[in-house]
């Protein structure tokens, strides 16, 4: 009896111990599964209306301020602006802004639509016209680093005879980490994606 029992202690031990190391990989699955649920969820959003929009602006510094050519979206105009190599790591603000394609988004015709990246917030943000921007990443993930390259949106030279065969594309990068994550070595979740505006600018 004395060999039965210390055989089921065993047993039981080894059971119980399998059954909660198969609840925390669960649990630890889950997080996993509603981090890429969540930046899925925010690359879609951001591929949707960069797709269809037209004159791309990438945009780059430390001042909101100065953030948007003279505090205005609107007042981008027609300016188009290239960043191959992506944002300097050290300014706060990056993103890209870009016309919609009709307005059947902000209601407003040609109204700018601008994505960027704010470092020290660690947030994503979505800003239409002049509005307040607004976070488009759920309260529980922290963006550690984004970055969006922009490509062939430069405009072309009149008096330059090439012909410009360089589809405008937006390039994103994303970097974050759960913030429910409490170990001391937080597992950091990349998404890139590459979006090529759908009219034709060849």
């Amino acid at each position: 009896m004395i060999v039965s029992l210390a055989l089921f202690s065993v047993v039981v031990t080894v059971a119980v111990g399998a059954l909660l190391m198969l609840v925390g990989t669960n649990e630890d699955l889950q997080g996993e599964q509603s981090v890429m649920t969540n930046l899925s969820f925010v690359l879609d959003s951001m591929t949707r209306e960069i797709r269809t929009g037209t004159r791309y602006y990438c945009l780059s510094s430390d001042n909101f301020n100065t953030f948007i050519p003279g505090g205005s979206l609107e007042g981008l105009g027609e300016n188009t602006r290239d960043c191959e190599n992506g944002s300097n790591n050290s300014v706060r603000f990056h993103g890209v802004a870009f016309i919609e394609a009709g307005n059947s988004i902000t209601g407003a015709s040609a109204s700018r639509i601008m994505y960027f990246y704010d470092r020290t917030q660690q947030q994503l943000f979505r800003q239409v016209g002049n509005s307040a921007p607004q976070s488009i990443v759920s309260t529980g993930l922290a963006i550690i680093d984004a970055d969006m390259f922009v490509t062939g949106s430069e405009a072309v030279n009149i008096a330059d005879t090439t012909p410009n065969t360089t589809q405008p594309t937006v390039t994103i990068h994303i970097e974050a980490i759960d913030l429910l994550d409490t170990g001391p070595d937080p597992k950091s979740y990349f998404v890139q994606t590459t979006v090529t505006q759908r009219a034709l600018d060849i």
